[in-house]
């Protein structure tokens, strides 16, 4: 022991004890600023977890929210009723496509009668695209006779059409909206 205390001695006599206390004085300091590293640390950390909190409280609402939107979608009732078929009145004008993109917030839920050009028929949608400079109108043939549906999928259709129908939002793709036709005129 007397050894480890004698090196110590020799240290100081030298000068280098004051190094070695320099040594000792940063060493202190630097455990100071980490414990203060340490506390920012802890308080982002804590802030993190509340906000991956409230996230998930929001995920969890939105998953809610979707399984409702599901169950009326498969509730036979609601959403497997087809419009009644009426024929929309001659003497309206039909609107345009981009007539009916322009004005779509008022449209959509309502029977209209849209005229434009027939564009690309997707037949694995069992629809075609109506276009205009303002964008495109995705028309599906749920409510057409069999006898429409073959000669809009079979041949090309290179004169405006005039689709009668009910306009719905779109889901994010190709078109702004749906009409879902219920009479077309050539």
């Amino acid at each position: 022991m007397a050894n480890g205390y004698g090196f110590i001695r020799n240290l100081l006599r030298r000068g280098t004890g004051r190094w070695f206390a320099l040594l000792i004085a940063l060493t202190l300091l630097g455990c100071s600023c980490s414990k203060k590293k340490e506390e920012e640390q802890r308080r982002d950390i804590h802030s993190l977890k509340s906000e991956m909190l409230q996230l998930k409280e929001k995920l969890a609402k939105l998953e809610t929210d979707q399984q409702a939107i599901w169950d009326l979608l498969r509730k036979p009732g609601i959403a497997a009723e087809p419009a009644p078929a009426m024929e929309a009145p001659k003497e309206f004008k039909p609107l345009t496509v981009s007539e009916l993109i322009a004005g779509k917030d008022r449209f959509i839920g309502t029977r209209v009668r849209v005229k434009g050009s027939v564009g690309p028929v997707l037949v694995h949608h069992k629809s075609l695209l109506l276009r205009s400079p303002a964008g495109q109108v995705e028309v599906f043939f749920g409510n057409l006779e069999d006898k429409l549906v073959q000669r809009l999928t079979s041949t090309l259709v290179d004169q405006p059409a005039t689709f009668t129908g009910t306009v719905n939002p779109a889901p994010k793709g190709t078109a702004s909206l749906l009409l879902t036709a219920e009479a077309v005129e050539f």
